[in-house]
């Protein structure tokens, strides 16, 4: 059985931390709406202080578009793009950027003041402070992958873009671990088995993450429109070019489209072992079935994305459960792990 042993003097700690989870939930989100909408290079320059703000004159809105008018996504793409389009995508990158400050700030006051009010264990101590590190990190990982789109390129590098996207559910993951050390979550299903297989488990939904920030990088979405088939095969003929060798794991928008759709069956088939496994652990059934429907709701979204061309609503929607699914997996590996 699941339980609670948190006391009452932890409450401000779980309302940090929760509102630090939901607004990760919410940077992601916006972050996956700057790039269904090619917002991501239309801030041109990194000023964390400066940049704050955004343009509110007219003039300052040329600047900002003259700036953005020198980069290879505009001379080639978007050459006819006005300014009142140049608006729109600005003020995507722009909100993603403040939330991220936002998210900055949540994580680190509240954390200072903990630590000076000795609110929080050592570990607690240990998993706050690589929270404020991996934020601070993963803001300058997003400036590197926007400097990626700025003077060759017409986008981001996929290596990047699924880099930072990877770093933000490390994130998410260790802010789950912080809670539920607070919440003293505990459960009585601990084995070596449960353990290894929980872990494989959850092991292979961040590689499908990881996957899916190479298959966005590459707009791999867009290269076999078709399902269940790939044009009309099981295995696409492009699917392996000798020139690319290893990188066709990377670079081959097939081979990566292929991959992700086949990780997504195994994910589906190792959920229904998974759901046979703890089927006689009331909790862990529970779960088990919940991610099962969770997982089915993700390849939904993941299918219409690719019949229709990867419209923004569900690609996002399809980010979203991918969030939800993360994090229910993660609930899932350490009542486990934190067993009595």
């Amino acid at each position: 059985m699941i339980s609670f042993t948190s006391n009452k003097q932890n409450k401000p700690l779980i309302i940090w931390v929760s509102s630090l989870i939901l607004m990760l939930f919410t940077l992601v989100l916006v972050g996956g709406a700057t790039r269904v909408t090619d917002s991501g290079l239309s801030i041109t320059e990194w000023e964390p202080v400066i940049g704050v703000l955004p343009p509110f004159t007219f003039e300052s809105w040329m600047v900002e578009f003259e700036k953005y008018k020198l980069i290879p996504e505009y001379t080639l793409i978007n050459y006819q793009m006005s300014l009142s389009e140049f608006k729109v995508i600005y003020l995507w990158e722009w909100g993603h950027r403040f939330l991220a400050r936002i998210v900055g700030l949540i994580a680190l006051l509240p954390f200072i003041y903990f630590l000076l009010s000795k609110k929080l264990s050592k570990s607690q101590i240990l998993k706050s402070l690589l929270i404020v590190i991996l934020i601070g990190i993963q803001g300058y990982i997003g400036w590197y992958m926007v400097q990626s789109g700025l003077t060759e390129r017409v986008d981001v590098s996929q290596y990047r873009l699924a880099t930072h996207l990877t770093m933000a559910f490390i994130i998410i993951y260790v802010s789950f671990i912080l809670l539920f050390d607070i919440l003293e979550i505990k459960g009585n299903y601990s084995s070596f088995f449960t353990r290894l297989w929980s872990t494989a488990f959850v092991g292979l939904i961040f590689l499908q993450i990881f996957l899916g920030g190479i298959v966005s990088g590459l707009d791999g979405g867009l290269i076999y429109p078709t399902w269940p088939l790939m044009g009309n095969a099981f295995l696409p003929l492009d699917y392996w070019s000798i020139d690319l060798g290893f990188l066709n794991l990377f670079e081959n928008r097939s081979n990566i489209q292929f991959n992700h759709r086949t990780l997504a069956y195994l994910i589906l088939f190792l959920s229904l072992i998974n759901i046979y496994i703890f089927r006689n652990n009331k909790d862990l059934f529970k779960i088990s079935n919940l991610l099962l429907i969770i997982i089915l709701i993700q390849i939904f979204f993941g299918v219409i994305s690719i019949l229709f061309y990867m419209p923004w609503q569900t690609a996002l929607l399809h980010q979203f459960f991918a969030i939800i699914l993360f994090s229910i997996s993660i609930f899932y590996r350490s009542i486990i792990f934190r067993s009595k």
